[in-house]
Parts: C-alpha cells; structure tokens; sequence
C-alpha cells in the first residue's frame, strides 16, 4: 500500500537552484505526493514565482515567511507535511536535484524492508564552477558519500527519507540547532535501535556552487560559533562531535577511497589542507565560545 510523501525544504535567495530543484520533485512519477517549500524571506523574487507555481499544481504548497533561521522554516514544513497525514518524509536542500523516479525506489525499497526507519539517500555532488577549491569541495563530498550501503561508523551523513513514526522516534531536528542539526535525528534513532541504510539504488545530485577557500571559511566560522548549542543539548554531545570531526571519519579511509587518493594527489592535498585550516578554525572557535 502506497503513503503520501511530502518532499520538504526551507530556501532563502535561491531562486533558479530551487527552481530546478521544485522541477525535479514534482517529475517524481509517485502518485501521493506533496512538495512543501518554506522561504525563509526571500527578495529575489522566489515567493512570487512559488505562489504561481502553488496555483498550478495542487501537489505545491508554498509556505512564506520572515526571515529567521533556516531550522525555524524548515519545522514549519515539516508541520505541514504532518497535517496533511503525510507517513513519509524526505527532507532535502534547495540546491538538490532528485534522480528521475527516486521516490518510487526509495517506497519500494520501504514496502520490502518493513524493519528499515530511514534512508540517507547517496549525494553526488558536482559544481559548474571550474576553480580549485570548488573542484576540491566536490572531491570531498563524493569521498564521504562513497560508503556502501550500510551506515558507517561515526558517519556524518543525514537519513533524510524518513517514516514518519521513525522520524518522530528520533526527536526530529532541532530548530535551535543550527550546526550538525540534520545529523542529531539520525544519530538517536540508531542509538534507539532504529535501522537506517543507504539508498545505493538511487542519488540525488547536490550543487556546491562556487567554492573559495574564503568564502568557506567564513560559512563555517559561523557554523562553529553555534555549535556549542548543539553539543550542549544532545547527550554526549562533545563525544559524538569529536568522533565525527574530520580525520576521525572512517569513510575517508575505505580502500576505494585510498585509491581515489592515489588518481587525483592534488584534489587530495587540497582537501588535507582544508581539513587542516578549518580543525584549526573549529578549535579557535569552540575555545572561544567557552571563554
């Protein structure tokens, strides 16, 4: 038997990514489907365009708002995914494109393995942009996306297809938590007993865009200055950061992986390099806040 699924994202000033993004999931060929965008505030122009799309398709509900944080929108979709009886969820980004038919994969792999709660669906990342670190960034994000179909040790990855029962099992994300958040669901719900596997049957493509060392840099400055509020409000918080810092993460040591390192030696320096700078920012961080 078939549940409804509601796709859901919170955006903000992403117009033509979430565009292609809204075009992708309503080509998804599954019958009960709902696509939930909240925008977070837009100026560009976002919330008319997704008003005459949500005037079109019956399927589109378009939810405007002030701008706040990004955990803020996306709990009000999740809210209304939950209000219209929606038994699944798929929580993605504005910047993703879903493969032709991967909810239909995803559901049936469901109907077949009535003991799996979640999916992480396997993120091929890609950029149009040609310059080194977005290049190096890309690299990075496939190395950790190349883990096999169960959940590796101390992954970082997020099961984003969710049951609804196993999603609300786990806590749900944290509104108040604006670093890590998408993680914590996934990390209680394994420690509950609840099973979570890759969907290796499917992808879903995610764009990096343009990436600077600079610009990256920056973003995660502030993902570190905040991430006191995650660790302190999840039980063993620092234990399980620590044990997914950077070159803690077993993935990266697979021995597809190794010799991934071995055909690209300069995309691979690079990402040591990027790892090195942001431990170093992530510590000078994290010591700061505690002052």
């Amino acid at each position: 038997m078939e549940g409804i699924v509601s796709i859901v994202f919170s955006t903000y000033n992403n117009r033509e990514k979430a565009l292609k993004c809204i075009e992708s999931c309503l080509k998804q060929k599954y019958n009960k489907l709902f696509v939930i965008v909240a925008d977070d505030g837009s100026n560009d122009g976002s919330q008319e365009l997704f008003k005459k799309i949500q005037e079109k398709d019956s399927r589109f509900k378009f939810i405007p708002l002030v701008h706040k944080e990004r955990g803020i929108a996306r709990g009000k979709a999740i809210s209304l995914a939950k209000k219209l009886e929606s038994e699944y969820i798929y929580i993605i980004d504005s910047d993703m494109i879903l493969e032709d038919n991967l909810i239909e994969k995803c559901m049936s792999f469901f109907n077949k393995n009535k003991n799996v709660g979640a999916l992480i669906v396997p993120e091929y990342a890609f950029s149009e942009y040609e310059n080194f670190y977005s290049k190096v960034k890309v690299f990075e994000r496939n190395i950790i996306n190349n883990s096999g179909e169960d959940m590796g040790k101390n992954s970082i990855e997020a099961a984003r297809f969710w049951r609804m029962d196993a999603y609300d099992l786990s806590g749900g994300i944290n509104p108040s938590q604006i670093s890590f958040e998408e993680t914590q669901p996934t990390i209680r719900y394994v420690e509950k007993g609840g099973v979570v596997k890759r969907a290796v049957f499917t992808k879903v493509y995610h764009d990096e865009k343009f990436v600077t060392l600079r610009n990256l840099l920056k973003k995660k400055m502030y993902y570190f200055s905040v991430m006191d509020k995650t660790i302190q409000s999840e039980e063993g918080g620092f234990i399980k950061t620590l044990k997914r810092w950077y070159f803690f993460r077993p993935v990266l040591y697979r021995g597809s992986n190794l010799k991934r390192y071995l055909r690209h030696p300069i995309l691979t320096i690079g990402m040591i390099n990027m790892y090195v700078i942001l431990t170093l920012v992530g510590v000078s961080q994290i010591l700061k806040r505690k002052k």
